[in-house]
């Protein structure tokens, strides 16, 4: 029927697919915080990321993220009028610079940092951005000059690789032995936004080269992750 094909766009704000993933995202971030901080009374330690007035080291690293965060990430962008050409020829070439480069070596301001360092896709952050949680004094994120104690995440990451199968059960994306759909945040951002006008979006993003075990392998692993 006529009336039941749909853009990407029009598919997951009329099925209410939206509020779901980004509530899903921020729970299991707010997870991460709590998490942070029970750890940090057991171990007579403060989260200091609150008050963190250094340089954002935390927004200068490469981040792998899944096509369900660059989702909700491309919606904030089209319903605040951020969507350009001129972004989305940003959004490729540093996604190109990122997956070229080793994770340890990626050294370079997100692209949603604005020139005061603050996100401003902060309310739809994804994952690995929201659970990332240190004690020590935030100058150390930059400057390495000392050990850094943090909180590990694994619970969260888990829980991110598990969302992964009921939203592809809701976008009716088939399911394939070893493929994930997730890259570095840059190319899952651009992927989303260049689907999300498309009727065919399905099998455009069926089609796309989603990362292989040796990509996976280099950006190093990834908790919860399992083939499907």
């Amino acid at each position: 029927m006529a009336s039941s094909i749909r853009t990407l766009g029009q598919f997951v704000e009329e099925e209410e697919i939206l509020p779901w993933i980004a509530g899903t995202v921020a729970e299991i971030n707010r997870h991460a915080a709590e998490g942070a901080e029970k750890r940090g009374k057991r171990l007579k330690l403060t989260v200091s990321c609150t008050r963190c007035k250094a340089t954002k080291t935390c927004c200068w690293s490469m981040v792998v993220a899944r096509l369900y965060e660059g989702v909700i990430i491309a919606a904030e962008l089209v319903r605040t009028g951020r969507d350009t050409p001129a972004l989305r020829e940003q959004l490729r070439a540093r996604a190109e610079a990122m997956e070229a480069t080793p994770p340890q070596e990626w050294r370079t301001p997100c692209v949603f940092l604005d020139e005061r360092e603050r996100c401003t896709v902060y309310a739809v952050r994804p994952v690995p951005c929201g659970s990332v949680l240190v004690y020590t004094d935030p100058v150390l994120c930059t400057t390495r000059a000392g050990e850094i104690l943090g909180y590990v995440p694994n619970e969260e990451h888990a829980a991110a690789a598990a969302f992964e199968e009921p939203f592809r059960e809701r976008l009716a994306l088939r399911k394939k032995v070893g493929r994930r759909y997730l890259g570095v945040l840059p190319r899952m951002v651009l992927v989303a936004l260049e689907a999300w006008n498309r009727t065919d979006f399905r099998d455009y993003l069926r089609q796309l080269p989603w990362p292989s075990d040796e990509d996976l392998g280099r950006w190093g692993p990834r908790d919860g992750d399992q083939d499907g």
